[in-house]
């Protein structure tokens, strides 16, 4: 009996880990390497022709969406069909290593927190590298916050990110501490790009489980983003940076990524980070159409309810 007990838990453990280990394995045929310099250029040119995408057709028939120039950038809005109004703002900052425009796919997390949340979606197209290096975007992405901040007020924006973009998103909120000004409510980072340098033993270790990243994506960010500034400066890796004094912060990190490193290490000098640690999950999970896509979606979402009035 003992024996058919422990059984039926290993296939009930596997069968809930089917979706992300399918996950992992179509990943991983996919023909594709970041850290390859001539791939990459190819990936910039085919995304500087198509331009910044907007959510599916699909998605946009559920959706109050519509864009405009604010603060200098060409600005995405999109809230619920039907949501009451409300003044609370997410500021989403997207990822792509810093040089890739926002995709389809990305809006997934986005979407996903309007459907569970009735709150307003602001997504600025910041500059990229290699047009831009890593201050114009900071510069610009401050300019921006501080203009939706004066509109609607500092405690009533959430700023979140994906990868780099979470990265930005609490780079934002750590330079706005130093110069004195209003931080957000709160920072919800999705796999955070928090240390630049591809330096760490974590790091190294991880890149042997990620069918994503490569190490050599640092080169890439560090030529065409960085353009010589050194990476382990607290301007570009917020690892580095003081983080007293800082907005409630909820990280998300999987154990198949090479960025779980920077997300536990952050976690460890600051402990007030609420880490959610997902066993199996590559890079960005819950942009998937996959059960722990939803319950990540699912504690988001709890996040900004706990930090705002809706």
């Amino acid at each position: 009996m003992r024996t058919t007990s422990t059984l039926s838990r290993v296939i009930s453990r596997r069968l809930r880990q089917l979706p992300g280990m399918a996950l992992y394995c179509a990943i991983r045929l996919a023909p594709m390497d970041l850290g390859d310099p001539a791939f990459f250029a190819r990936m910039i040119e085919r995304d500087r022709a198509a331009g910044p995408k907007r959510p599916s057709r699909r998605s946009l028939a559920k959706l109050d969406f519509r864009e405009g120039i604010e603060a200098g950038l060409r600005t995405f809005h999109a809230r619920r069909k039907g949501a009451p109004e409300t003044p609370l703002r997410l500021l989403y900052l997207h990822g792509g290593a810093f040089i890739m425009d926002l995709q389809t796919i990305q809006w997934n997390i986005p979407i996903g927190l309007l459907e569970r949340v009735d709150v307003e979606v602001v997504a600025p197209i910041y500059p990229l590298g290699p047009e831009a290096d890593w201050q114009e975007t900071t510069t610009a992405i401050q300019r921006h916050y501080l203009a939706l901040a004066e509109a609607h007020g500092a405690e009533n924006i959430i700023v979140f990110g994906d990868s780099a973009g979470a990265s930005l998103t609490l780079l934002l909120a750590q330079a706005l501490r130093d110069a004195g000004l209003p931080q957000p409510k709160a920072l919800l980072l999705f796999s955070p790009a928090l240390d630049l340098t591809g330096e760490d033993p974590g790091q190294k270790a991880l890149a042997r489980r990620d069918p994503m990243l490569s190490l050599g994506l640092f080169d890439e960010v560090g030529a065409r983003w960085l353009k010589g500034f050194p990476p382990q400066d607290p301007r570009v890796s917020a690892l580095f940076a003081s983080h007293d004094d800082l907005p409630p912060i909820l990280l998300f990190s999987g154990d198949r990524e090479i960025l779980d490193s920077d997300a536990h290490r952050l976690k460890a000098v600051n402990p007030s980070v609420d880490h959610r640690h997902y066993p199996g999950m590559v890079h960005v999970w819950p942009n998937f159409p996959i059960p722990e896509a939803r319950q990540a979606l699912d504690e988001a979402a709890s996040f900004i309810r706990l930090h705002s009035d809706t």
